[in-house]
């Protein structure tokens, strides 16, 4: 419940009780002009050129005035206490509701735009964001796993250099092949699977023989190492020998 000072125009929030103090009079905060709230009294936050209730039309106080209370401080007016210096205030929630609906038409103001922008330049064949940008933004804001990391690898920068078939004096029947071989990429790369492969003197394959990684490193070999750049590797392999008849071999990595 609001009243509006007649002299100066400004908006005074008031109740029941402040108005049954004095029967509804009250000093302006701001013009200090002593008025009775009852002639201009609103139920709402009075709009420019707002017309205060009309005789016989009550306003919802919210509270019951003492009218006894009231009829001793018109007739004795020198006894009577004003009812408080009113103090001009701001329009409360009235206002700070506004400024919230308005940030909301705003926003969503912005984000539509945003939406039309995009799918206009996208229609037009000009993307204002790449796609590894969106993805880029995805990832920073949380919303998408980084993607895996491609690891490099290059077989062909892995050579032979040196390689040696021989029995094994100590256990009969099988082969040792010893080999090195070596990186010649710039950065490393994971260890490469082997492939070795018999042959007879007609070049038919006698005997396959496949070793992953963990076959032939050292088993204090840290999990998930990799060949170094330049770094030589030798190689103590056995093989079940198929017989005089193999002469030859292939070593192929994988």
């Amino acid at each position: 419940m609001f009243a509006r000072c007649p002299d100066c125009s400004t908006v005074h929030p008031v109740n029941a009780a402040i108005l049954a103090q004095d029967g509804g009079r009250y000093r302006c905060g701001k013009c200090n002009k002593v008025s009775n709230a009852l002639e201009s009294l609103f139920d709402e936050w009075p709009e420019p050129g707002g017309k205060p209730a009309k005789r016989g039309e009550l306003p919802v106080l919210g509270l019951e005035i003492d009218l006894d209370k009231a009829k001793r401080s018109r007739l004795n007016p020198e006894d009577a206490e004003l009812a408080g210096d009113a103090v001009e205030t701001p329009r409360g929630k009235s206002r700070v509701g506004r400024f919230f609906l308005r940030s909301a038409w705003l926003l969503a103001g912005l984000v539509i735009g945003a939406v039309i922008i995009i799918k206009g330049s996208e229609f037009l064949g000009q993307p204002v964001l790449k796609p590894q940008e969106v993805e880029a933004a995805k990832v920073a804001l949380g919303l998408q796993k980084p993607p895996a990391r491609e690891v490099f690898r290059d077989l062909e920068m892995i050579h032979l250099v040196s390689r040696k078939l021989a029995a094994n004096p100590d256990r009969p029947g099988y082969l040792d092949l010893e080999a090195t071989i070596v990186n010649r990429a710039s950065k490393s790369q994971p260890y490469p699977e082997l492939e070795v492969i018999l042959f007879d003197a007609a070049g038919s394959r006698l005997a396959v023989h496949e070793f992953e990684p963990a076959d032939y490193l050292s088993r204090n070999s840290p999990g998930g190492a990799s060949m170094s750049p330049h770094a030589y590797l030798p190689l103590h392999l056995e093989l079940e020998d198929p017989g005089e008849q193999a002469v030859g071999f292939e070593l192929i990595f994988h």
